[in-house]
C-alpha cells in the first residue's frame, strides 16, 4: 500500500466527522477517532494533530483496547485486524461508526467499508447500521457514497 492511499484514507476519515451527527449522548468535548492496530495509516494520522471538527478538537487514539472503544466516536478498524467482525458486533446499539478497508466489512455490521475502485478509493455506507448506532449521515456524504449498502 502506498503513503499516498494512506493519507487518503485519513482524509476521508477526517471528512466522515464533518458529516455525521451524533446524538446527544455521545458528545464530549471533543471527537475520538480511534484506531484498532494494526493498522497502516503510519505517519500520515499526523496530519491530523490540532484539527478541530465543528469547533470541537479531534483527539486521535491509537491501540485502544476493545472495551474502550465506546467512548470513540469513529474507530477505524484495518484490513489486517484479525477480528474486524467482531468490533461492530461488539459496538452494536452504541453511538459509534464504524470504518474500514476490509473486503465485506459492512456485511459484518460496520458503517462505512472504504473500497479501492480501480486507482481510486472510494466509500460505502450501511444505512442499517448507522441508524441502529443512532447516528445520523448527512446527505451530501450519502450522495459520494459509491452504494448504500441496507441490511434487507
Amino acid at each position: 500500500e502506498t503513503a499516498n492511499e494512506a493519507a487518503v484514507k485519513v482524509a476521508f476519515l477526517y471528512n466522515f466527522f464533518k458529516f455525521i451527527e451524533w446524538p446527544e449522548s455521545a458528545s464530549q468535548s471533543k471527537f475520538n477517532l480511534c484506531l484498532v492496530t494494526p493498522h497502516d495509516l503510519g505517519d500520515n494520522l499526523l496530519a491530523l494533530e490540532g484539527k478541530t471538527v465543528n469547533g470541537k478538537p479531534l483527539a486521535v487514539l491509537q491501540d485502544v483496547p476493545a472495551k474502550d472503544l465506546k467512548t470513540c466516536h469513529l474507530v477505524f478498524i484495518g484490513k489486517s485486524t484479525a477480528n474486524a467482525g467482531d468490533i461492530p458486533r461488539d459496538l452494536k446499539g452504541a453511538p459509534v461508526v464504524t470504518v474500514s478497508d476490509k473486503p465485506g466489512f459492512l456485511q459484518q455490521n460496520g458503517t462505512i467499508g472504504l473500497v479501492q475502485d480501480g486507482n481510486r478509493l472510494n466509500f460505502e455506507v450501511n444505512l442499517d447500521n448507522a441508524n441502529a448506532a443512532n447516528v445520523r449521515i448527512s446527505a451530501q456524504l450519502l450522495k459520494l457514497a459509491r452504494n448504500l449498502n441496507l441490511n434487507k
